[in-house]
């Protein structure tokens, strides 16, 4: 009899706490299969992050500066109107960086932007991006991938056909 009771008591007391804090849950054979559940897959923007993705990380290598690295990331995302491209512009702002002045802008959807800056080729993207245009993003891949093991969206910088740093993006984890 103390099972009777106490069970569904239980699972109706923490229903009632979960939904105080915002989690809804639709009948008890949920939360029986959510027990034996060991992988949780939700969509994180806007869900668990602010949705205001913020610049994260830059690197540079081959004798360039980061403040040259995000210069230039930002003038070609100026030209996007992707989230991550306004967090790499805020970022550049921050840091009162110049943005030069991009002509023969191109924007490869999920891939990258390319453009030219100062007569020089400049790309920004995925490293399959980089590779289809000729350029090798070796000297930072280990950097990338620890940037999006910590939740960050890794972009490729080259520039006249060498890669000269990389740009990180993330969308920070929501307070609450």
């Amino acid at each position: 009899c103390a099972l009777g009771l106490a069970t569904p008591m239980s699972v109706m007391v923490s229903v009632g706490k979960g939904a105080q804090s915002g989690v809804l849950v639709r009948n008890a054979t949920s939360l029986e299969r959510l027990a034996k559940a060991d992988i949780l897959v939700i969509d994180k923007t806007g869900t668990v992050t602010e949705g205001r993705p913020k610049l994260a990380a830059v690197r540079a290598v081959g004798g360039a500066s980061e403040d040259d690295v995000l210069s230039v990331a930002a003038a070609l995302e100026s030209k996007s109107a992707h989230p991550l491209a306004h967090a790499i512009v805020e970022g550049a702002k921050e840091k009162s960086l110049a943005l030069p002045e991009v002509t023969d802008f191109t924007s490869v959807t999920g891939q990258g932007l390319q453009g030219t800056i100062d007569g020089k080729v400049v790309i920004i993207g995925r490293a399959e991006f980089l590779s289809s245009r000729g350029v090798d993003p070796a000297p930072l891949a280990a950097d990338a991938e620890k940037l999006r093991a910590d939740g960050a969206t890794a972009m490729f910088v080259a520039k006249d056909g060498k890669v000269i740093g990389l740009v990180a993006a993330k969308d920070p984890l929501k307070a609450n």
